[in-house]
């Protein structure tokens, strides 16, 4: 059984990479490590693999220490890049570096789509065939595929985020002609640093609540448990994915799981993880237009008219099982390949 040590380790992604081969482990401390600290921990020997899902919240003395660490004690190293461009971090230029850095030192590198493959190779001056192209798969247990009935609302959740306005989407919904669908928004991830950070911003989501009985505004400190974010998103119509800038979007697949209609950005790598999945029903917008109240209103208004996805029998849970077992292999290889010795 290989133990894999992922970083970040409180993703749902790496929760659900599980085989009869490998499985995720808890680091000594109980709890997540950013690279910084993982660099310092005295002792490595509770993973065989250390699995990097991004670069950000790390510096490029980070990631080559634990780079040369991993070399030295033998332990493989493996890079996912979700990301083309930081969500967290300002500076664009440090994290090209920093994504061409690992790209070079890690022992496998994936991404999710052939279309971020194309351009990790180009920034970081390797071929396109050295990366492997591992999609992104269900973002619920396969349990929970298909399990929604759904509703009539408009809905958009997740962390604050510099790239995710939540207040163009509130600004755009009020434009919207009667009769208005309700207007559900989850801020997840609340710490108090994050209460801090983002006043502004909610207090005016606060205001816009008050003022308006159609939204809904649910707060939490932590990531919601799969159960109780299907739970909540059962009234809802049409997923809306309010990016400034993005890659690849867990969301998107949710909205795969359960049946919803999308608003999502138009950029070629969302394109290409729709294009690579199952089928979905999908308001395309230009990143400008959801700084475009009117616009992003009529983009809105086209998502609640789209078809709705199939999720009825069992054509979408079957297709994601299967395309779980094809993840679960992919990845499989992967860490034996970042284990096996290096030829000489």
């Amino acid at each position: 059984m290989l133990r894999i040590f992922h970083v970040p380790s409180h993703l749902s992604y790496a929760a659900k990479l599980t085989s009869s081969e490998f499985a995720p482990v808890a680091s000594p401390t109980g709890g997540p490590l950013r690279l910084s600290e993982l660099a310092e921990l005295r002792c490595w020997g509770f993973f065989d693999v250390l699995h990097v899902h991004t670069v950000e919240l790390a510096t490029a003395d980070d990631l080559e220490r634990v780079a040369a660490r991993a070399e030295n004690e033998g332990k493989g190293l493996v890079f996912t890049a979700h990301d083309l461009a930081p969500n967290i971090e300002d500076d664009r230029s440090a994290f090209d570096r920093k994504t061409a850095l690992l790209v070079r030192r890690a022992r496998v590198v994936m991404t999710l789509t052939t279309a971020a493959a194309e351009q990790v190779a180009m920034a970081s001056g390797v071929t396109v065939s050295s990366l492997r192209v591992v999609p992104h798969g269900a973002a619920l247990p396969l349990s929970l595929v298909g399990s929604n009935s759904v509703g009539a609302e408009v809905a958009a959740f997740g962390a604050l985020r510099p790239n995710r306005d939540f207040l163009s989407v509130v600004r755009a919904w009020r434009l919207l002609p009667a009769p208005r669908p309700p207007l559900r928004l989850l801020v997840r991830s609340l710490t108090h640093a994050e209460e801090q950070r983002y006043t502004t911003v909610l207090d005016e989501l606060a205001q816009a609540e008050r003022a308006d009985p159609e939204l809904t505004i649910t707060t939490t400190p932590d990531v919601m448990p799969p159960d109780d974010l299907v739970s909540w998103c059962r009234p809802v119509s049409v997923l809306v994915l309010p990016y400034t800038k993005i890659t690849h979007s867990g969301q998107l697949e949710l909205a795969r799981d359960l049946g919803l209609r999308l608003v999502a950005p138009d950029v070629p790598t969302l394109r290409s993880q729709v294009d690579e999945g199952p089928r979905s029903s999908v308001e395309w917008f230009a990143l400008s237009d959801l700084a475009e109240p009117r616009r992003f209103a009529t983009h809105l208004q086209h998502a609640l008219s789209l078809p709705a996805p199939a999720t009825g029998g069992t054509a979408v849970h079957d297709y994601r099982a299967a395309e779980h077992t094809r993840l679960l292999d992919a990845h499989r290889d992967a860490y034996l390949s970042a284990t096996s010795p290096i030829k000489v």
